[in-house]
């Protein structure tokens, strides 16, 4: 009988408020604090589950159990319940404190149990005389763990069966979906010099090497989530063609088509042809495009307007990433930046501060120049706040005010993203299938629900449209629906009506500072 026992957590909430621990700003929720947090009562409100806590869970011999989000009065009450030999602390560096935290109360509350460090968060100088451990996994952790364990570590892997959101607002209405969570690979072969990603793995790995095992996972887990849409955690998921190809004939000869997000550079998406991404099933793609000026191989040449633009009429939602406080920004080229991302008229911007972490080129960089802050604790180095580095041109608090004003002038212009993601979706419509492409066909059905699916949302977005240009916009986007659905069902106006009562409620939420909200605990037991 094996004598050890692994427990795997997340830190502690609460998370986005000012205690000893962390800050207002740092969210647990990337798109409300990332991408549309200067939405108001449109921002998108989602928790998302640590997907790689259960990733290690399902691929293990040991007997496991993942913690997912406690206070840390469940963290405590888990630890004595044990006796755990092993317990696995996942973070990254603004949750530093927490980490520290928790291994102390380990030490305290069950001192027999080995801590071992994992996440983001150990790139951390020094880690070893900062939190009490007895091992730091850096990188791909269920090998790592195998290792640890005695266990074989080429054994196939699991792909855990797990949906993306745990708790999912749209305009203040629960809006809960089935999408599940993919992860074909970690790391990014492009290394980008800020990539936290890319340097944490040194590089990418794939971790289903060919199509078809990949396929069955993807089999596998729609069948037990009950779901054909998957959000793919997979930088380079596009950069292997024969994959790709692979992938797209399957769906077609098994006739069970997937509806992909998924993440790409700009060069590798634009390589293909948006009707082959839309026989694939793509239907959003998180795109770096990172600044005007072409820093980066994976933009060098490629005409980003014309892919945007492309993308959207082929009904795929774009999200553009845009790095704030470069080297060469200065007052001039900062705002060249911001009004190239939102000239490329994308579904969502993600305005980010450049972020210098332990283990990139960047930190090193900066480290070396005697740039980076060393007053500024770990909690706010999260890239939505203020920079923690000295730039020649701008102060910390000028960050603040800049980054937010970036968001703020997207949704002036641009409107919600919810609304440009409907104006995507309905414009594909227009498009012509050449016969007798079965699966394109198909295809087309699915953007016909898909752009079904936000019909609901537009009388709030015309009601609450953030001045006249938008309202307009809102009503022309409601008036290309009458186009192809005819004028709404009796149900649409009454889930309308529904969805325009929780906006309103969400508005005065966020009025009086009510609208943040605590992810729930999950407690998940493997092999037990």
């Amino acid at each position: 009988m094996n004598p050890d026992r692994l427990l795997l957590t997340s830190v502690f909430k609460p998370f986005g408020v000012d205690d000893a621990f962390g800050v207002k700003e740092n969210l647990c929720e990337v798109m409300h604090n990332q991408v549309t947090r200067g939405q108001g009562v449109f921002s998108i409100r989602a928790h998302l589950r640590s997907f790689g806590l259960t990733f290690m869970a399902e691929n293990l011999q040991v007997p496991t159990t993942v913690l997912d989000f406690p206070t840390v009065e469940e963290f405590a009450t888990e630890l004595r319940r044990g006796p755990y030999s092993h317990v696995g602390i996942s973070f990254i560096v603004p949750n530093f404190d927490k980490a520290r935290h928790m291994a102390q109360l380990v030490r305290k509350v069950s001192p027999g149990t080995r801590i071992l460090l994992g996440g983001h968060g150990t790139t951390i100088p020094d880690l070893d005389r900062q939190i009490p451990n007895d091992g730091v996994c850096r990188g791909e952790g269920v090998r790592w763990l195998r290792e640890r364990f005695g266990e074989p570590v080429d054994r196939p892997l699991v792909h855990p069966a797990m949906k993306v959101d745990c708790w999912r607002r749209l305009l203040g209405a629960p809006a809960p979906h089935n999408k599940a969570i993919l992860i074909p690979g970690v790391g990014c072969k492009n290394r980008c010099s800020f990539c936290c990603t890319s340097h944490f793995f040194d590089g990418y790995r794939s971790l289903f090497p060919d199509a078809e095992g990949l396929f069955a996972a993807m089999e596998r887990i729609a069948d037990r989530v009950g779901t054909r849409q998957f959000f793919v955690l997979d930088e380079n998921f596009l950069d292997d063609r024969d994959k790709v190809e692979k992938i797209v004939s399957l769906m077609a000869s098994r006739n069970r088509r997937f509806n992909l997000d998924i993440f790409s550079s700009l060069r590798t998406v634009a390589s293909y042809d948006p009707v082959t991404l839309l026989r694939l099933g793509v239907q959003f793609v998180w795109i770096g495009i990172e600044s005007q000026k072409e820093l980066f191989d994976k933009v060098k040449g490629v005409d980003a307007v014309r892919v945007v633009r492309d993308l959207r009429r082929h009904g795929i939602s774009v999200l553009a990433s845009t790095i704030l406080f470069l080297d060469h920004h200065d007052r001039s080229s900062l705002e060249q930046d911001v009004e190239y991302a939102i000239g490329l008229e994308p579904d969502f911007i993600q305005f980010m501060e450049l972020a210098p972490l332990p283990g990139t080129a960047t930190y090193e960089k900066l480290e070396d120049e005697g740039r980076i802050l060393k007053d500024v604790p770990y909690r706010e180095w999260h890239g939505q706040d203020k920079i923690w580095f000295s730039h020649p041109h701008f102060s910390r608090d000028e960050t603040r005010e800049l980054l937010d004003g970036a968001f703020e002038r997207e949704y002036l212009r641009l409107g919600p993203s919810l609304l440009r993601t409907a104006e995507t979706r309905i414009q594909a419509l227009d498009l012509v299938v050449p016969a007798p492409d079965e699966l394109l066909a198909a295809r087309l059905a699915d953007l016909r629900e898909a752009a079904a699916e936000m019909r609901p949302l537009l009388p709030a977005m015309v009601r609450l449209a953030p001045n006249d240009a938008i309202r307009r916009k809102a009503e022309d986007v409601d008036a290309r629906y009458r186009k192809h659905f005819g004028a709404p069902s009796v149900t649409e106006r009454v889930v309308s009506t529904f969805v325009l009562w929780f906006a309103r409620l969400e508005e005065w939420r966020i009025r009086h500072g009510r609208a943040g909200h605590q992810p729930p605990t999950f407690v998940d037991r493997y092999r037990q």
